[in-house]
């Protein structure tokens, strides 16, 4: 929702080049779907590898590991300030997506129909790192295959979402096009 939002409320023009958005596109291919899906992987890679470090941080003492009590306490605080970044990174990308695809639409409602693939694509990206922050309320005995089940529930999510990105979110934006 907030993606859409800032998307629909920002003007002028986005620096994000949609040009080839499979969006829009009366094509549909499956190695769009693969190119989606591979992208979003590729996000999920470097979400999870985050996480890690963030939930074994917060699951063991500060004094369970070799490093010094302050290079834990220090981690603690700077990992999860780089996954702030890193999300927000993540919704600037999407936003300015979504912001390029609004300027072809008839009207900013029209981006509500990318919930349909937009919300297990988030939700998958962001289960990583729901499992990490659950490891900073309540110790995981073992974060390491918490971490596993989250990526093995987040990796169909996203091939699910590349599938409905590219078969059927066409369909509901094409007669919406401008």
């Amino acid at each position: 929702m907030a993606i859409v939002a800032t998307a629909a409320l920002r003007r002028g023009t986005s620096t994000y080049d949609n040009s080839g958005s499979v969006l829009l596109s009366h094509q549909h291919h499956f190695s769009d779907v693969l190119a989606i899906a591979g992208t979003n992987c590729a996000w999920l890679v470097a979400i999870s590898l985050l996480a890690w470090p963030i939930a074994r941080l917060w699951s063991w003492g500060i004094h369970d590991t070799w490093d010094y009590p302050a290079v834990n306490v220090a981690a603690r605080i700077i990992y999860p300030l780089v996954a702030v970044c890193l999300l927000i990174g993540l919704w600037w990308i999407f936003s300015e997506q979504a912001r390029t695809l609004d300027e072809h639409l008839s009207s900013h409602w029209a981006l509500f129909a990318t919930l349909l693939h937009g919300t297990p694509e988030l939700s998958a990206l962001l289960l990583p790192l729901a499992a990490a922050v659950s490891c900073i309320v309540a110790r995981a005995g073992k974060p390491g295959r918490l971490l596993l089940r989250t990526i093995s529930v987040s990796v169909p999510l996203l091939v699910a979402a590349a599938l409905i990105e590219v078969y059927l979110t066409p369909h509901l934006l094409i007669p919406l096009e401008v």
